[in-house]
């Protein structure tokens, strides 16, 4: 994705980028890579890095300019938008430039015999600024989504003694391909001005909606589900019927 941004930029293939890896001896520490901060923020500021690339390189490719004059750096740091006001010891203000908003619809069936819950589609719309690469947003989503089905219906941490018993895949279960449903993915584009092209980024919301959806439409069909995972032990000693 960031390859993409500052290939865009510059005008050249996508496979004429390298990325590095993060090395802390060559640029400050900027604290955690946290998801959708890495492309609103480290993508705006490679692309303000590759438009004065693109101004230094007068009309040159990368390869003749090299050629010609040998290799440049150039360096950015983040620009907080003007008007965004925080203030770090009172905790006032706007923390956030932007926001990222997301919907899940989950249709599902409950097996009247073993309360086994299998969810039959689900439908996510992200609105996320702008889609950089829009097959590794849509991976993305489905990636987080399957994994939030698999906190709503699977994955029931046990713990005795002040220790997780069940820390294995063996009696730890995680969803699988067989426990996924047919996903409709939507994206949504309302670009965001500081953003790289507009995106906002997608990040930790295909995780937060799945339970929530799951859970509401378990109620929908009588079970005053309190927590999850929607177990059928907990399904069984909650149903209305």
């Amino acid at each position: 994705m960031l390859a993409q941004i500052v290939a865009d930029t510059l005008g050249v293939p996508y496979e004429a980028v390298d990325v590095n890896a993060a090395d802390t001896d060559q640029v400050p520490d900027s604290g955690p890579t946290v998801a959708s901060r890495t492309c609103m923020v480290v993508g705006r500021m490679l692309e303000r890095c590759a438009l004065e690339m693109r101004e230094r390189l007068g009309g040159l490719s990368p390869r003749d300019y090299w050629r010609k004059h040998g290799p440049f750096v150039v360096t950015k740091q983040y620009e907080k938008p003007p008007e965004i006001v925080w203030d770090e010891t009172t905790y006032v203000g706007d923390a956030y430039g932007s926001y990222g908003w997301a919907c899940d619809v989950v249709e599902l069936e409950v097996d009247p015999q073993t309360w086994e819950v299998r969810p039959v589609k689900l439908t996510t719309v992200h609105e996320i600024g702008k889609a950089i690469h829009p097959m590794l947003a849509i991976g993305q989503i489905e990636g987080g989504t399957a994994q939030g089905l698999g906190w709503a219906l699977l994955e029931d941490v046990v713990m005795r003694d002040g220790r997780m018993v069940n820390n294995t895949f063996t009696n730890y279960i995680v969803p699988t391909t067989l426990d996924t449903p047919a996903m409709d993915v939507v994206i949504v584009e309302h670009p965001y001005k500081h953003g790289p092209y507009g995106a906002k980024g997608v990040g930790e919301m295909p995780i937060d909606g799945p339970a929530p959806a799951v859970v509401n439409a378990l109620r929908h069909a009588g079970f005053d589900l309190r927590e999850i995972p929607a177990t059928p032990e907990k399904l069984m000693s909650c149903s209305s019927r």
